[in-house]
């Protein structure tokens, strides 16, 4: 079953990556997203249909990476094929559903790129000014809300993906702090609620009460 299956599933990745050539002219960057999720969506798709077998996804994927990279050449190793996957499963609404549905079987993804650049965008949705470096870098970050941020400051402070995975080592999300103080505020009504300056015990001399900082 697998000799069969995986050449049915590697004439579809065959497709969306000439495909993919065809709107290189337009945008290299988002035609590589866009390709790079459909393949990882044609894995999720194929491993769900050999779910039974614990072995299916391994061997699917090392048959394919030999395939692809014979025909395509280097990037379409066995660690960057499970890379598509992680990010069709990270990114399950990258591409309106009505794009998504309309791609199978047929070759226009010069038309979804811009069918992409006249949507409205929000995080999760695919960016072309984010590349796929950009999103390679995103699938490090485990929380949701904090990749929806990453994403918004990347696009916001045009950060090449180098400075995205060095803000994102850095640590700059931190949403306890701002939501705790929040709370605070949404409570007391006081803005300088949790501030130790607030109560002036940083300039009182002898002020026993002990700053806390959040």
């Amino acid at each position: 079953m697998l000799a069969k299956q995986p050449q049915k599933l590697y004439d579809r990745i065959r497709e969306i990556l000439e495909s993919a050539r065809a709107g290189v002219a337009r945008s290299v960057n988002t035609a590589q997203v866009v390709a790079n999720w459909l393949i990882g969506r044609e894995l999720v798709e194929e491993e769900q249909k050999g779910s039974k077998r614990a072995d299916y996804g391994k061997k699917l994927i090392a048959t394919l990476s030999a395939q692809i990279t014979a025909e395509f050449g280097k990037g379409y190793s066995v660690n960057n094929l499970e890379h598509f996957r992680v990010f069709y499963l990270t990114y399950p609404e990258l591409l309106s559903r009505s794009i998504s549905h309309a791609l199978r079987g047929k070759s226009f993804l010069p038309d979804v790129l811009s069918s992409a650049d006249k949507e409205s965008w929000t995080p999760g949705r695919l960016n072309p000014n984010l590349s796929w470096t950009h999103y390679r870098t995103l699938l490090r970050v485990d929380k949701g809300e904090a990749r929806a941020f990453y994403e918004i400051e990347a696009l916001k402070n045009n950060w090449s993906a180098r400075e995205l995975e060095r803000q994102i080592n850095s640590l700059l999300y931190r949403p306890a702090r701002a939501e705790q103080r929040q709370e605070r505020i949404d409570a007391t009504g006081d803005e300088g609620a949790g501030d130790p300056t607030a109560c002036g015990c940083l300039q009182r001399p002898g002020c026993d009460r002990v700053p806390r900082f959040t």
